[in-house]
């Protein structure tokens, strides 16, 4: 069965086809869900996110231009409003519910609690980074962008992007090395 293209699916939802509609949100529903989990900590989040953008997409379908993938124009309307309810958060929250990202193999219970374990860690310290930082490292690691795309979602230039991400792994690098350290001292 072959899949539609986006601007296929874009053009017949414009035109009122609802079936093209469901097959657009349904392409990227997940993808901006995991985006603002691991964005903004919470679940509960993260459907507001998630909510935010499709009533968006759902308002302003007929103005995308095809200037970029539509795939890069949507999570920029996600980056905007992920940023801004970062700014407007007055608090931090707390990651409440446990997600198993990779079920290719069905490891050891010994690998499986590493692999909870190493997953809670780099999850707790992608949080602890700077809103700017964690947003560049979600969108080239999770959801692979070049950094040329990340620069034109985020109206910044490549180098800052770049300078962003290699100074967000520094910090995380440098955080579970002394996270590892401390658990190793625990036991």
């Amino acid at each position: 069965m072959f899949k539609r293209s986006d601007e296929s699916l874009i053009e017949k939802a414009i035109g009122g086809d609802a079936k093209a509609w469901q097959q657009l949100v349904s392409r990227y529903q997940a993808p901006l869900y995991y985006f603002g989990l691991r964005l903004l900590g919470s679940p509960d989040d993260a459907r507001d996110l998630l909510q935010d953008v499709l009533i968006v997409l759902c308002r302003n379908l007929a103005q995308y231009r095809g200037d970029s993938s539509f795939k890069s124009w949507l999570f920029g309307i996600a980056n905007y409003r992920a940023m801004d309810m970062l700014r407007k958060r007055k608090t931090t929250t707390e990651f409440t519910e446990e997600h198993d990202f990779y079920d290719d193999e069905a490891p050891s219970f010994e690998q499986q609690l590493y692999g909870q374990h190493t997953q809670r860690l780099v999850q707790q310290q992608l949080r602890s980074l700077p809103p700017e930082q964690r947003l560049v490292v979600e969108l080239r690691f999770y959801q692979q962008f070049t950094f040329d795309e990340i620069a034109d979602q985020l109206a910044l230039s490549s180098n800052t992007i770049k300078s962003r991400f290699y100074a967000a792994l520094d910090k995380l690098r440098t955080q579970l090395e002394l996270a590892n350290v401390e658990q190793s001292a625990n036991f």
